[in-house]
């Protein structure tokens, strides 16, 4: 049986955030897997939970989060109702959370939730939770050991165009509209100062040097937020990463909120099978 536990942690400036671990009632021999959402993302988004009652159904337990400032409340987990946090996110805020979420796994979880197994910890990353995994594991101590990223930029900033960028320095703040709710999202200043600050350790080409773990790129062709381009840097970069393209698939592989279905999309299908192999390996 597939069973599901919520949690409060606390991230970056102490903000708590919502996170929840899927799991077998008969243990989880192959690991724990950490899922990063992307830019506008959540951890309840679409299909998510299928794609991790798959990940439990090959003996794996999965851990979803919300990052602590995605611009969601702990009492929503489907509207963006907290958009001063969203507003004043970074990249930074991001690997701060998954420090707290990894620490969580290793030092709480096998008191609270002993027969979920955290000697094996995996990473995923989709879209910017990509670029948040792969800077975070390449800057902090960690214990995971596989990372893999689906549909990641290889420059999370690269729409900033420098139009966009002086009309934020004139205004003070920017607006990024979200499709699905039709809210226009702010971005502070203080964004993009954090971006022009940290800009070497932003950069995936420095990371890409330090990089010891075993990585698997994952990318569809048909992804209009992340072009073809944005993959073939991630391989030239990661020299030592496995890749995986998925013809025809989008920015989601095929998935949509809210997700309607029971099965999981054909893309989405190849996606989960492809990492589990990877992470089995």
């Amino acid at each position: 049986m597939i069973l599901n536990k919520k949690f409060t942690l606390q991230g970056a400036l102490n903000q708590d955030f919502a996170l929840d671990i899927s799991y077998s009632d008969t243990g989880n021999s192959n690991g724990t897997i950490i899922f990063c959402h992307g830019f506008k993302g959540f951890k309840d988004w679409g299909c998510w939970q299928i794609i991790a009652d798959y990940f439990v159904e090959n003996g794996f337990s999965f851990v979803k989060f919300n990052f602590s400032h995605n611009g969601m409340g702990l009492e929503s987990s489907l509207d963006f109702d907290a958009l001063e946090k969203f507003a004043a996110n970074t990249l930074q805020k991001e690997k701060e959370d998954i420090a707290s979420v990894e620490r969580f796994l290793i030092d709480d979880v096998p008191i609270v939730l002993p027969i979920v197994n955290t000697e094996k910890i995996f990473i995923i990353g989709h879209s910017k939770g990509g670029v948040s995994a792969l800077l975070y594991l390449t800057s902090h101590k960690t214990t995971i050991k596989k990372v893999c990223t689906w549909a990641s930029p290889f420059d999370f900033y690269r729409s900033w165009n420098s139009k966009f960028i002086d009309k934020w320095k004139l205004e003070g703040v920017q607006y990024i509209k979200n499709a699905r709710t039709n809210q226009m999202m702010p971005l502070n200043l203080e964004v993009l100062e954090d971006m022009e600050t940290n800009k070497d350790s932003y950069s995936l080409v420095n990371a890409a040097a330090k990089l010891e773990l075993p990585y698997l790129i994952i990318q569809g062709t048909n992804d209009p937020a992340v072009k073809m381009e944005e993959f073939n840097a991630l391989k030239k970069h990661f020299t030592k990463a496995e890749n995986h393209i998925i013809n025809d698939a989008n920015h989601v592989f095929g998935g949509s909120h809210p997700f309607l279905g029971l099965t999981l999309p054909i893309h989405t299908k190849e996606l989960v099978e492809i990492t589990k192999d990877f992470f089995y390996n």
